[in-house]
């Protein structure tokens, strides 16, 4: 049987997707031109670019051969389970508590050992506190004592 290159086929669809819906719903904006640039210019412009690169990548892919989908299913259901983790956590215990025991939780699918585990999810933590809060100043909890 003779599988065609599955993986760049579904990776140039999903672009494709990504970059029509940024362009259909960057209509809501005003485009403005290309002296005075609206809102919905940028999301426009990378949803053309997104589109077109799907094409790209998804058209040869039909014409190679490739090898069937192999999907490890623990791994895929442990990172999203640990999405999950952050997202039913960040409100009540905060953004840097959530955040570790999503990464700490996440890691469970890889062959790290515990020491890494642990240096790689403070720091995370640290890099997530830096951007959102300082970086960006994101209105976020930070400690679960601080709501």
């Amino acid at each position: 049987m003779k599988y065609r290159n599955i993986h760049d086929i579904v990776g140039g669809i999903a672009l494709i997707i990504l970059g029509l819906g940024a362009v259909f719903y960057a209509q809501r904006y005003e485009f403005g031109d290309l002296n005075r640039m609206g809102p919905g210019y940028f999301p426009v412009a990378l949803g053309i670019i997104l589109t077109v690169l799907g094409f790209v990548i998804a058209i040869p892919a039909f014409f190679q051969s490739g090898e069937p989908i192999h999907v490890d299913w623990v791994p895929l259901v442990v990172v999203m389970a640990s999405l999950a983790i952050f997202a039913f956590t960040l409100k009540a215990l905060g953004i840097v508590v959530a955040t570790v025991l999503a990464t700490l939780f996440s890691s469970l699918a890889s062959e790290f050992s515990w020491r890494a585990r642990i240096l790689v999810s403070l720091s995370i933590a640290a890099l997530t506190y830096i951007i959102f809060i300082f970086g960006l100043s994101m209105v976020l909890p930070v400690w679960p004592w601080s709501h």
